[in-house]
């Protein structure tokens, strides 16, 4: 359908979910200006709009055809790309009728060109490695829509890599449904890919993204001597989901609770100064009280500097959903207590760098005014000078939230 497009068509995307998401609109555009398609951002000004959707959670499932509907509504010619088109298109249907146009995840695996673009209010990139995994967790749906893994070719990686420096792109973000798992369906595995990129001349910051433990254990040594890099951010997201040994394997998460830890403290060991990102899932069909006291304690005993909570929600086509569900009101009460219990282990976290002098990469203008900068472990740190995004800057932090922190320029 996006080669149809003429020339000067007027074309708006919007984009729900992930970084693989956001990874596939930048090549969907890359393919719209090689057409010589025109993107827009005000959908009124807009001949067509492309959706990019997620479907990983039924809340997000159901702001996604909110949505939809509403641009039918305004009679808009709309085209749905992402995991619904994939992984449930008969909901594409039932908004927007049988002859829906619909963009797989599938269709834009073979795409390597990469609309990278500079500007002066965000100087980020994405770069998609990999589709699809080599997990088989019981609640996910993204399996559905991106399938087993299949990984890029490391040199068409490094390729826009260069592309991407070369147009003035400072933070690169690698981006998969596990970085991980990257080359075990070929001979290059994620650590040599890293030390691919972080050769390629300029001066960038490289963004690993999400990391299964089961798959990161497996390469941990080589990886954190690949991340002794000044070029890679000191962020490592490892989704634990749970605490109980016995809910993972529910799960078929394929490790336990003591593996996360261990791949905890070789990550401190190796870089004291590094952000550990997690998540949960609440409220799983088969959690007990007992199960998430102990999911709370592995929280209180790592103190991951980032957290994600996320509430159960049976997704269709998958085992989990087959189960009977958490009530509601259980698994809103466990949400509160274990984001309440982050928001404390974060916010003391970050307090004690209150006066600490940090080196950061100004990255994107902030909606509300001010500059977002990433420190050395990818720290958000908000300054209220205007300062110029791409730039590399000292800094001292004045004050913290749970989330991020304040600083000045030195």
């Amino acid at each position: 359908m996006i080669d149809a497009f003429s020339p000067g068509t007027r074309v708006c995307i919007e984009t729900f979910g992930c970084t693989a998401n956001a990874g596939d609109t930048h090549k969907i555009k890359a393919i719209l200006k090689s057409r010589g398609a025109i993107p827009v951002t005000d959908i009124s000004e807009a001949d067509y709009v492309i959706v990019n959707t997620c479907t990983v959670t039924e809340r997000t499932e159901l702001n996604v055809l909110k949505r939809l509907d509403e641009l039918k509504r305004r009679g808009k010619r709309v085209i749905v790309a992402g995991c619904m088109a994939a992984a449930q298109p008969e909901l594409v249907k039932r908004i927007l009728g049988d002859d829906a146009v619909m963009i797989t995840p599938e269709m834009l695996y073979p795409v390597m060109d990469i609309d990278f673009e500079r500007t002066d209010s965000t100087v980020v990139g994405i770069i998609p490695v990999a589709m699809g995994c080599v997990g088989s967790c019981s609640y996910c749906i993204v399996k559905q829509a991106r399938g087993w893994l299949r990984s890029h070719d490391p040199n068409s990686i490094r390729k826009a890599l260069e592309s991407a420096v070369a147009k003035g792109i400072k933070e690169v973000r690698i981006t998969a449904q596990d970085c991980a798992a990257y080359g075990l369906d070929h001979a290059v595995k994620l650590p040599e890919l890293l030390k691919m990129l972080t050769e390629v001349e300029g001066d960038f910051r490289i963004r690993i993204g999400m990391m299964n433990p089961f798959t990161l254990i497996q390469i941990i040594d080589d990886l954190l001597d690949a991340f002794d890099s000044d070029k890679v951010f000191k962020f490592f997201h490892v989704p634990v989901q749970s605490g109980s040994d016995r809910v993972l394997n529910d799960m078929h998460r394929k490790y336990n609770v003591d593996d996360f830890i261990e791949i905890v403290r070789s990550i401190r060991r190796r870089f004291p100064y590094s952000t550990i990102c997690t998540d949960f899932i609440v409220g799983y069909p088969t959690e007990r009280e007992e199960d998430f006291l102990a999911s709370l304690r592995l929280l209180e005993a790592v103190k991951p500097d980032k957290v994600n909570i996320t509430r159960f929600s049976p997704r269709p086509g998958t085992e989990a959903s087959k189960l009977k569900d958490t009530l509601a009101r259980t698994k809103k009460t466990r949400s509160r207590i274990m984001a309440d219990t982050y928001r404390r282990i974060a916010l003391a976290i970050n307090k004690r760098l209150i006066g600490r002098e940090l080196q950061v990469l100004a990255t994107e203008r902030g909606k509300k005014g001010g500059v977002i900068a990433r420190d050395t472990a990818y720290r958000t740190v908000i300054l209220a000078e205007e300062v110029p995004v791409g730039s590399f800057l000292n800094v001292v932090v004045t004050d913290a939230r749970s989330t991020y922190l304040i600083a000045s320029v030195r």
